[in-house]
């Protein structure tokens, strides 16, 4: 019995990427590769801070632009979040920890409910160009040439290169549609290049619609004093990150 109704998606493709271009905001290239300095500099104290508990190389390996590493999505009922768990080998979190990424590029501080609408990113949702679940990455292996689905792809959860902000409503298609996706990887690419992808390169051509060069893109924006904003925030992470290993001890 043919289908009442039709599913037209793949019709309207272009024409949703054309809006979501011009809706998307990405994390400034800048601020992303001071990020990815400071995580070098950091690796020694995440590196015994972890020892034993963490595997420090899922967040913090080179080219990682990883905020919080060890922080894992909370996923089904498993774990406890917001502290750290040791059969996870990770602190499990539902969201919160990305959304400090946009609230100290928009206001110098850190996430809260109140701060997330007064800085006026109540209106926005996240959406994660790459998958920080496991379970997912091999959906991403035929877009890349080489794709190493052995690695754990934590990092990505609160990758600066990572977490896009869409306005409320929007996100799904980025979920659903694999031509969405793909222009959304491209678009990673182009801002960051590859080094941010633990085990994932040489995205495929052929799985970029050839109507990718119209689209039109929100550039990212740099903020004000945006240096002293990244580190107001990785010094943030560093204390709350070490609190909670602490803590978990």
């Amino acid at each position: 019995m043919a289908a009442v109704y039709e599913n037209r998606i793949q019709d309207y493709e272009q024409d949703i990427a054309s809006i979501l271009s011009r809706l998307s905001h990405h994390m400034h290239p800048q601020v992303v590769a001071r990020i990815q300095e400071r995580n070098q500099d950091e690796y020694a104290h995440f590196d015994r801070l972890f020892a034993g508990r963490v595997s420090i190389g899922s967040y913090l390996f080179p080219g990682s632009a990883c905020v919080f590493p060890g922080v894992r999505r909370y996923v089904g009922g498993r774990g406890t979040k917001g502290k750290f768990n040791p059969a996870d080998a990770a602190i499990i979190d539902d969201n919160r920890f990305p959304r400090h990424l946009w609230c100290f590029m928009a206001g110098a501080q850190a996430y809260s409910g109140p701060t997330w609408k007064k800085l006026g990113l109540a209106q926005f949702e996240l959406a994660h160009v790459f998958s920080h679940k496991e379970s997912e990455l091999k959906a991403e292996a035929a877009a890349f040439t080489v794709c190493d689905v052995s690695t754990l792809p934590f990092s990505d959860f609160t990758c600066a290169c990572n977490v896009v902000l869409l306005p409320k409503g929007t996100v799904r298609p980025t979920d659903n549609s694999q031509a969405i996706k793909a222009i959304f990887y491209q678009r990673y690419i182009d801002l960051y290049g590859e080094g941010a992808l633990q085990g994932r390169s040489q995205l495929r051509p052929e799985c970029v619609p050839d109507w990718y060069a119209t689209l039109e893109w929100n550039e990212p924006q740099l903020p004000d004093q945006w240096k002293a904003r990244v580190d107001k925030l990785l010094a943030y992470r560093t204390r709350r990150i070490t609190h909670l290993m602490s803590a978990g001890s």
